[in-house]
């Protein structure tokens, strides 16, 4: 039997950031040069599969080369195992990485992959999938969608300014009954979201940091069912860190929630996917289910 790398990159070509060629080449140099084995993700690349065949052979870090995304496939079969994920952030957003305190230049991410320290932290899951930062229902899953379909045809940005006014334009909402251990509702809104654990929503700016993916909680935020421009007044007052003061917005945490649906199925955004998930959605905290690699302090 072949005896196992220190570890296996999984290597998004096509994330966001867009990486030239050259620094792919230079990416996946290193990696080989530090004893690690390098995959790039394809349609015909089982990701799940390829993670356990390593497992049973020994392999115990693996190491998600893209944005929340490619994360978020390679860290299914990894939760609940001895092994460690580690994370290059060459995506978009990176919310996953950037919670976690990783550089976002790939040299210094690497180096946390290979001389970090563990850290062992929460997951989220939502019927048969784990999540790592969040689930969503209502308008962002209809406007990732939309960006996916345009994004093949256009430039990344043209594609998200269609993909919003498109999604503005239809404004679609759902209607969903939800109960946890000591709530219940019954919900019509265009905005609805579940965390895994808390964001820190008095930020100014367009990031809304995570500073606690250890407190064994899923935090759940939605806006009722209002016009346009109470819409915007929400994005405004979230950039100014001052989102608590909308009108209407409504937070709490659980451990548990179940979402049910007049509708069979629900389009559900899941750590930037989209998904078309069966109803009832079933979502859990899965506290200290998931070994990390972080930059020593």
């Amino acid at each position: 039997m072949k005896l196992p790398s220190r570890g296996t990159v999984f290597l998004n070509r096509s994330s966001g950031v867009k990486l030239s060629p050259v620094e792919l080449d230079a990416l996946t140099a290193a990696a080989a040069d530090a004893g690690l084995e390098v995959l790039e993700l394809s349609r015909d690349l089982d990701v799940a599969a390829a993670v356990r065949d390593r497992l049973s052979r020994g392999t115990r870090l693996f190491i998600a080369a893209g944005g929340d995304g490619t994360v978020h496939h390679v860290v299914q079969p990894v939760v609940h195992t001895d092994a460690t994920l580690a994370v290059l952030p060459i995506g978009s957003y990176n919310h996953f990485a950037r919670d976690l305190g990783i550089p976002l230049d790939w040299r210094s991410a690497l180096r946390v992959a290979l001389a970090g320290v563990l850290r062992q932290i929460d997951t989220g899951r939502v019927n048969d999938q784990f999540f790592l930062n969040n689930v969503s229902i209502g308008l962002y899953p209809e406007l990732v969608a939309r960006r996916e379909e345009r994004g093949r045809d256009y430039p990344r940005w043209k594609a998200r300014l269609i993909a919003a006014y498109a999604t503005l334009r239809k404004y679609a909402h759902v209607t969903v009954a939800v109960e946890s251990e000591f709530h219940q509702e019954l919900i019509r809104t265009h905005v609805f979201m579940i965390s895994n654990n808390s964001y820190d929503l008095s930020r100014v700016g367009i990031q809304a940091p995570r500073n606690n993916l250890e407190e064994g909680s899923l935090s759940v935020y939605w806006l009722p069912h209002t016009p346009r421009w109470m819409l915007m007044k929400l994005v405004a007052r979230y950039l100014a860190g001052r989102v608590r003061e909308v009108a209407g917005f409504r937070s709490f945490r659980t451990r548990r929630l179940r979402v049910q649906s007049s509708h069979a199925h629900l389009k559900v955004g899941v750590d930037g996917e989209v998904f078309t998930m069966p109803t009832p959605l079933v979502i859990t905290i899965v506290p200290q289910s998931l070994v990390v690699k972080v930059p020593r302090v």
